[in-house]
């Protein structure tokens, strides 16, 4: 079950807190379901009273709760490592269905195996 951004920010700033989501819930005056249902996906969004009670609660803005990080810059310069970090993530999608391990290890030892052509290939060159 995918989990929205305000459920991933929401849990990521209580916990940084140390506040519980029991806690969150009973300050913000909404309900313990409310939190647990946004924080683990079964909840997608949370109408705008709600959201402004959990962020005033949490001592951060409604725009802070639905922030995504991208203002993150990964500079590429190695292939394979850069292929290994993918693969190492947890939730890989293709065709909207999460890879097992044994896809991604199907999925890196082809990658491997045009690495390893592309090296002879230009060793054969040189």
């Amino acid at each position: 079950m995918n989990i929205s951004i305000m459920g991933l920010n929401i849990k990521k700033i209580r916990e940084k807190k140390g506040m519980s989501a029991y806690r969150l819930a009973k300050d913000a005056k909404v309900g313990v379901s409310t939190i647990s249902q946004i924080e683990s996906g079964k909840r997608q969004s949370l109408n705008s009273n709600t959201a402004e009670k959990i962020a005033n609660t949490l001592n951060v803005s409604v725009d802070e709760l639905m922030a995504t990080e991208t203002n993150k810059e990964y500079i590429v310069t190695d292939i394979e490592q850069t292929i290994k970090l993918i693969l190492s993530s947890d939730e890989l999608l293709l065709d909207d269905l999460e890879l097992t391990d044994t896809e991604k290890l199907q999925i890196e030892s082809a990658l491997n195996a045009t690495f390893t052509l592309i090296r002879n290939q230009r060793k054969k060159e040189n």
